[in-house]
C-alpha cells in the first residue's frame, strides 16, 4: 500500500513539475511565457488519458491495477526525454503555409504525451484502486501541490532540459514504486536502476554547453558559438558571450558617435534580449562614449545626482551615470543569474563590485521602490524587457507590470523635486507604437497626480530606432530646455517633442490634446492602434492590437513586434481545437452511437453537458486571470504559476473531499458549491489589485504566501463543483454519460486558456475573472433539476 501510494505522489509531483518547467522552456523556444499552451496541453493530455481508461474497462480489470499503474508510469517516464529531444527540434514559427499548423500541431502533440501517460495512471489510481478514495487524492494533491514548488527548485540548479531529464528519473521512480506494488521486486529494481541512469544524464547534460540544448529558437538556429557561461534560472536563460573588435553596442547612438573599435561581453537572454557588458576598470573615460546614446540624456540633465536603475543589466547606464559623477547610484535587477555574471563571476572585468557609490538590490524595480522610502534625481528604465516579451504582446507580466499607470505613479511619487524619470523604448516602423503608447502613460500618470497639463513636464527624443522620454514632476524648466537643445544639436538627436513646440510626431497630437485620463481612454478606438494608457487591470502594454482590427491584423499577422504573439496565438488555438476533435471528440462521437438515449433523459444529459462545460470554462479563466494578476505581484508568471496552480491544487482538492457532505440528491442543496464559487470569485476579483497595491512592498516569500491565502477560498469552492455535479448525474441514472461529462469539462478547459488571454487583451483580467463567476453561476442554474430517471438501455442492434 506505501508503494501505491508514495508512486502515485511520486507520479503527481512529476506531472506538475514538468507542466510548469515547460513554461521555462518554451519561453527560450518561442518569443514569450506560453504558460497558458504548457496548462492547456497539460489539461488535454490528462483529459485524453482518462477517457482511454473509460474506453478500455476490460484493459484495466481489477487484478490487472498493480500493473497498469506501472506500465503508465514507465510509458510517461521513457516518453519525457523522448518529448524532449523531439521539441527541441521542431521549428516554431510563422509561415504565410498550411504547413505552419502542422508544425504547431505536432509540436503541441509531442508536449502532450507525458501528460496522457499522466492521465492514465492518475485516473486508474482514483476510480480502479480498491483504496479509499480520501487517501489516494491526498496523495496525489499532495504530490501535484510539492510538484510545483519542487520545479522552481530544481530550476535554481539545473537548466529546463536537464530538469526535464531528471523529473524522468523520478518517475521511473514512481514506476518502481508501482512495480513493487504489484509484486514485481526484479522489475522494480531496473526501473531504479533506470532512475539513476536518468539523474546522471540531467547532471552531466548541465554541466556540458553542448548538451541536449535548444537548437530552434525565436526563429532560427542556434549555434551555440563563442559562449564564456550560461546560466538557468526559474526566469531566465542568460548567456555570456565574447564580441571581439567591434563597435560599442548602443541603443540609440548618435550619428556624430565617432568610430571607434573595443571589445565588450554580450549578456544574452532568452536567446534573443541582450545587454552588453563593458570593461570597466576605473577610468571614466573609457566609458564616456555611453553619452553618445539618447538614453543617457537624464544623467546629462541632473549631473551629481542620485539615480535608481532599474534593470541594471551588465551596467551600461550605471557607468554612464558614473561619468557624471552621480553620487549614489542604485542598482535594481530582477535576475539573479545577471546580477551574479556581473558582480561576481564576471565583476573583475565590469568594474561594477569597485564603485563605492552603487547599490544593488536584487528584486523587481516597482517592489523595491514601493518598500522605500528614498527619492532620486533620476530613475531610468532604459529598453526594460526581453525582446521576447515585446513580441508576447499580453502574454508576458513581468515588463508589462512596469508599463502600467499604477507602476509610473510609484516611480514618479520617489522623485526629488524637480527630478526625471526616464524610459527609452523602440521607435522604428510598427515598433514606434511602443513609444507612443508609452507618451499616452506618461500623460496619464500626470494628469493622475493633479498635473492639469502634462505637456509641461515630459519631452521626447530620438536617435535612430530608439526614443527617451523625460518626465518631470515640475514643468520642465528653462535650462533644462536650453540644455536639451544643446545636447541634440552637438549629438544630432531628433526632438520629437520639447514644451511650447509642436510635436515632430503627428500621432502625439491627440495625447498632447487630451485633458484629462478619460481623454486618453478614448484612444483606444482611435486609429489602427490602441494607444490608450495601460493599467494594472489590463497591464498589456505590448498589445496595442484588438480584434477590431482583424482586417488589418491579417495583413501584418506574425511579421512584426507583439503582432507575432497573437499569431502565435491563433496557431497554438487551432492546433489546440484538432488535437482536441482527433483524440477527444471523434471517439466519444463513435461510442455515444452505442448507447440509446430516451427522450426523459435528454433533457438533464444537456443540462449536465452545460453544467461540466461552464465549470471547465469557469476553472481555467479564473486560474489563467489569478495567474497573470498575481504576476504582477509576485514579479514573475513562472512563480505565479506555481503560486496559483499549487494553490488551486491543494485548495481545490480538500473541496473535493468536503463536497461529501452536499446531498446530491437534493435539487437545492447540490447547487450550493458553483453558486459559492461564483460568489467568491467575484468578490476576490474585485479585491485583488487593492490586496496587490496594499502589500506590494512584501518581500517574495511573503507574497506569495499572501497569494496563496488570496486563492484558497475560491479553490475550497471551486473544488467541490466537479465531483457534486458527477454525484447528481449518478443519482439520475446518467452513469454511462459521465465518460462526456469529463470529456466536455476537459475540452472547455483547454480552450479557455485560450479565451482567458482574449478576453484580458480586449477587455481587462478583472473581467476574464468576472466571466468565470459568471460560468459558475450558469452552471449553478444548469445543473439538472429532474428527479428519478431510468438508467439509459442499450440500442438496439442493427
Amino acid at each position: 500500500m506505501l508503494f501505491f501510494y508514495g508512486g502515485l505522489f511520486l507520479l503527481s509531483g512529476a506531472t506538475l513539475m514538468y507542466e510548469v518547467v515547460l513554461t521555462r522552456l518554451l519561453s527560450v523556444v518561442c518569443w514569450y511565457y506560453l504558460a497558458f499552451v504548457s496548462v492547456s496541453m497539460a489539461m488535454f493530455g490528462m483529459t485524453a488519458g482518462s477517457l482511454w481508461v473509460h474506453f478500455r474497462p476490460q484493459h484495466f480489470a481489477t487484478e490487472a491495477i498493480p500493473r497498469r499503474l506501472s506500465e503508465a508510469a514507465l510509458a510517461m517516464a521513457i516518453s519525457l526525454p523522448l518529448a524532449l529531444v523531439m521539441l527541441l527540434a521542431i521549428p516554431v514559427e510563422i509561415s504565410y503555409s498550411a504547413e505552419t499548423i502542422f508544425s504547431f500541431l505536432l509540436f503541441t502533440a509531442v508536449i502532450s504525451v507525458p501528460f496522457y501517460f499522466s492521465g492514465v495512471a492518475v485516473c486508474v489510481a482514483l476510480t480502479r484502486s480498491p483504496y479509499p478514495i480520501g487517501r489516494v487524492y491526498g496523495a496525489d494533491l499532495a504530490g501535484a501541490a510539492l510538484g510545483c514548488l519542487g520545479a522552481i527548485g530544481l530550476l535554481e540548479v539545473l537548466d529546463a532540459p536537464s530538469a526535464i531529464l531528471a523529473i524522468s528519473g523520478a518517475v521511473f521512480v514512481a514506476a518502481a514504486a508501482f512495480e513493487a506494488h504489484a509484486g514485481e521486486k526484479a522489475r522494480s529494481g531496473r526501473r531504479v536502476l533506470w532512475a539513476l541512469a536518468l539523474l546522471f544524464l540531467a547532471f552531466a547534460n548541465s554541466t556540458t554547453l553542448h548538451g541536449i540544448q535548444p537548437i530552434w529558437t525565436k526563429g532560427k538556429i542556434d549555434t551555440r558559438r563563442d559562449l564564456l557561461a550560461e546560466v538557468w534560472n526559474p526566469i531566465s536563460k542568460v548567456r555570456l558571450a565574447q564580441i571581439t573588435g567591434g563597435q560599442p553596442y548602443m541603443w540609440g547612438a548618435s550619428p556624430r558617435m565617432p568610430q571607434m573599435s573595443m571589445d565588450y561581453l554580450f549578456l544574452d537572454i532568452d536567446n534573443d534580449a541582450a545587454t552588453p557588458m563593458y570593461r570597466y576598470q576605473g577610468d571614466r573615460k573609457d566609458v564616456a562614449f555611453l553619452l553618445f546614446d539618447v538614453t543617457s540624456l537624464a544623467v546629462q540633465l541632473r549631473p551629481g545626482g542620485s539615480a535608481a536603475i532599474i534593470g541594471m543589466g551588465g551596467g551600461r547606464d550605471v557607468l554612464a551615470a558614473v561619468t557624471q559623477n552621480f553620487h549614489r547610484i542604485v542598482g535594481i535587477e530582477v535576475n539573479d543569474a545577471i546580477v551574479d555574471l556581473a558582480l561576481h563571476r564576471f565583476g573583475w572585468y565590469s568594474g561594477l563590485p569597485s564603485l563605492s557609490q552603487l547599490e544593488v538590490h536584487r528584486g523587481e524595480g516597482r517592489s523595491y521602490l514601493t518598500a522605500t522610502s528614498e527619492k532620486f534625481d533620476v530613475i531610468q528604465a532604459s529598453m526594460v524587457d526581453t525582446w521576447a516579451a515585446t513580441s508576447a504582446g499580453a502574454l508576458t507580466l513581468t515588463e508589462n507590470g512596469l508599463y502600467t499607470v499604477d507602476a509610473w505613479r510609484i516611480l514618479y511619487e520617489h522623485l526629488k523635486p524637480g527630478g526625471l524619470l526616464t524610459c527609452s523604448r523602440w521607435n522604428s516602423g510598427a515598433e514606434s507604437a511602443q513609444t507612443q503608447r508609452q507618451f499616452s502613460l506618461a500623460a496619464a500618470t500626470l494628469f493622475s497626480e493633479g498635473v492639469a497639463n502634462p505637456g509641461e513636464q515630459m519631452a521626447l527624443i530620438g536617435s535612430g530606432r530608439i526614443a527617451t522620454l523625460l518626465v518631470s514632476n515640475r514643468p520642465l524648466s528653462a535650462e533644462d530646455l536650453n540644455s536639451l537643445r544643446r545636447i541634440d544639436s552637438d549629438l544630432q538627436f531628433v526632438p520629437l517633442y520639447l514644451p511650447g513646440e509642436p510635436p515632430a510626431d503627428p500621432t502625439l497630437k491627440p495625447i498632447l490634446a487630451a485633458r484629462s485620463v478619460a481623454d486618453l481612454e478614448q484612444l483606444r478606438d482611435l486609429g489602427d492602434l490602441d494607444l490608450s494608457p495601460t493599467y494594472d487591470s489590463a497591464p498589456f502594454f505590448f498589445n496595442f492590437m484588438r480584434l477590431s482590427h482583424l482586417p488589418i491584423l491579417l495583413q501584418i499577422l506574425g511579421t512584426v513586434g507583439n503582432l507575432r504573439a497573437l499569431a502565435f496565438l491563433f496557431c497554438f488555438l487551432v492546433a489546440a481545437v484538432l488535437l482536441l476533435i482527433a483524440v477527444v471528440i471523434v471517439p466519444l462521437v463513435l461510442a455515444r452511437r452505442r448507447v440509446a438515449v430516451t427522450a426523459q433523459a435528454r433533457g438533464p444529459l444537456l443540462a449536465g453537458m452545460i453544467y461540466f462545460v461552464a465549470i471547465g470554462l469557469g476553472f481555467m479563466l479564473v486560474e489563467m486571470a489569478f495567474m497573470q494578476q498575481l504576476s504582477i505581484f509576485l514579479g514573475e508568471p513562472i512563480y505565479s504559476l506555481s503560486v496559483v496552480l499549487g494553490g488551486l491544487i491543494l485548495a481545490s482538492g480538500a473541496g473535493s473531499l468536503l463536497s461529501g457532505v452536499i446531498p446530491a440528491a437534493s435539487k437545492a442543496l447540490c447547487r450550493i458549491p458553483a453558486l459559492a464559487a461564483g460568489a467568491c470569485v467575484a468578490a476576490m476579483s474585485v479585491a485583488l489589485l487593492p490586496l496587490i497595491h496594499r502589500f506590494a512592498a512584501l518581500v517574495l516569500w511573503q507574497r506569495a504566501a499572501l497569494s496563496f491565502a488570496f486563492i484558497a477560498p475560491c479553490g475550497l469552492l471551486m473544488g467541490g463543483c466537479f465531483p457534486v455535479g458527477l454525484e447528481r448525474m449518478r443519482r439520475l441514472g446518467q452513469d454511462a454519460n459521465l465518460p462526456w461529462m469529463w470529456a466536455l469539462n476537459g475540452c472547455a478547459s483547454v480552450l479557455a486558456s485560450f479565451l482567458a488571454i482574449i478576453v484580458s487583451m480586449e477587455s481587462s483580467l478583472t473581467a476574464a475573472a468576472l466571466l468565470g463567476a459568471g460560468c459558475y453561476a450558469i452552471a449553478a442554474v444548469a445543473l439538472p433539476w429532474t428527479g428519478a430517471i431510468q438508467p439509459l438501455q442499450n440500442a438496439p442492434a442493427r
